[in-house]
């Protein structure tokens, strides 16, 4: 006799959620072109729109108008693999592709009496909320006899998320002394982030009354627009076409309001039920909405750029942000989003950045070169209160290699490409059901600028 639905709702009870990190910490997904074509290593480069970003005090260097437009390209690709104990092995992939405005601002020079002051306003894509990971097929598992051992369901399981931050940007940057500059930029954040969980569980044995059973949820995650401030300081020698610069930045961590909308069936139902005599049931899905606030820690910048030879530019960065000190400011009425840990489930970073650009001799191209590291902060675990949720064991962090050129189309335009590709490999789980993913990334980056 095939049994009933209640026996499947409890399996499904037993499948713990994957809880998920908060999206507002780390995701950083790199910002100009050139800068990006050079590994990052722009806070002692910082000579072009992108400064208002990478260090505001870079502006200064500006003589003309410029104005910029950039987009990038974006593939993530996860492959996921979960072993259950020593026998069985399952594995399974999810990508996430596309395409988005990067940068728009405009640069205005104020002519002045002695040294320099440049405005600039513009629009930055800064964070990159998109992710996915399908989790293996939990497979039947049989005796040698070919007898189902436990459950004869087998289970899937994805999660996708989509969105990402962006600032409204206005600076201002100013020579304090021949050879030394401040700036300033102020921002108006917002942002927002669509993430969906669906559950399958499929009567691969025919011993239920139902075939199929899917349980879907969803989050709507609105963060409302909220400011930060970026203080940049840099040092020219000589001031004019310098050799060497040095650069350092601090910048205010926003405070979020996190407006979120949770949509999931009932506790006792699945969203969709698909019986084997073809008829289909579906659960009313229950919305539930509230807020949060989230108080995000400083971040620190520190880097320089060197000219042995006219055509050659050397570049290093360092940034450093203590995601530990992030504290919530307010929770949800639910409880569904602040419980985590700071202290205990994230990593202070430190990003390091190098980069290279060569000026082709009797060519208008510049060749660029470069490699950073952005270490992932979430540590886990993912349930500090449960023994059978270990940390996540980062098998290797997150490194990137770029690449890219500029060509000089006239005195007045710009054209530049750049290509990030970077990797890394983690895993979690207890010995006898770990899962490992292992994940690349790659952008595209085009812009140009046009100088008048």
């Amino acid at each position: 006799m095939k049994r009933s639905l209640a026996v499947a709702v409890a399996v499904l009870l037993a499948i713990p959620a994957l809880a998920q990190e908060e999206r507002a910490i780390d995701n950083f997904a790199g910002l100009g072109v050139r800068s990006m074509a050079m590994g990052g290593a722009y806070v002692g480069v910082a000579d072009d729109f992108t400064a208002v970003y990478w260090n505001p005090a870079g502006l200064a260097q500006i003589r003309q108008r410029e104005l910029y437009v950039a987009f990038q390209r974006t593939s993530k690709h996860n492959s996921a693999t979960l072993g259950y104990g020593t026998a069985v092995e399952a594995s399974a992939s999810a990508e996430v592709r596309n395409t988005r405005f990067g940068s728009f601002g405009f640069v205005y020079p104020i002519p002045v009496y002695q040294g320099a002051f440049v405005l600039a306003a513009g629009f930055n894509r800064v964070q990159d909320f998109d992710w996915g990971l399908n989790l293996p097929t939990i497979p039947v598992r049989r005796d040698g006899s070919g007898r189902v051992l436990g459950d004869s369901l087998a289970f899937t399981d994805s999660f996708f998320h989509e969105g990402g931050m962006v600032v409204s940007t206005i600076a201002a940057a100013v020579d304090v002394s021949p050879s030394v500059s401040m700036g300033l930029t102020l921002n108006l954040i917002s942002g927002e982030d669509k993430s969906e969980n669906t559950f399958i569980s499929q009567d691969t044995e025919d011993f239920f009354l139902q075939r199929r059973f899917m349980d879907k949820s969803f989050f709507v995650d609105d963060y409302g627009t909220t400011w930060t401030a970026t203080l940049g300081a840099m040092v020219r020698t000589p001031r004019e076409d310098p050799n060497l610069r040095v650069g350092a930045t601090i910048a205010t961590g926003p405070t979020h309001k996190v407006r979120f909308t949770y949509r999931a069936p009932p506790d006792t139902a699945f969203t969709v039920v698909e019986f084997d005599d073809g008829h289909v049931e579906s659960a009313r899905s229950v919305d539930r909405r509230s807020s949060y606030k989230i108080d995000l820690p400083l971040s620190f910048g520190l880097g320089g750029s060197y000219r042995p030879i006219p055509q050659l530019l050397l570049a290093a960065s360092v940034h450093a942000t203590e995601w530990t000190q992030t504290e919530y400011a307010d929770r949800d009425a639910f409880q569904l989003r602040t419980d985590t840990s700071f202290e205990d489930q994230y990593d202070d970073i430190l990003r390091y950045h190098l980069g290279v650009e060569w000026q082709v001799p009797w060519v208008a191209v510049d060749l660029r070169g470069g490699y950073y590291t952005d270490p992932l902060p979430f540590i886990g675990p993912r349930d500090p209160q449960q023994a059978a949720h270990p940390v996540i064991r980062v098998l290797q962090d997150r490194r990137y290699w770029t690449l890219g050129a500029g060509l000089v189309l006239d005195e007045m335009v710009r054209a530049d490409l750049a290509f990030t590709h970077g990797a890394y490999r983690q895993a979690e789980g207890s010995a006898d059901s770990e899962l490992r993913e292992d994940v690349t990334s790659d952008r595209l980056f085009l812009g140009v600028a046009y100088q008048f």
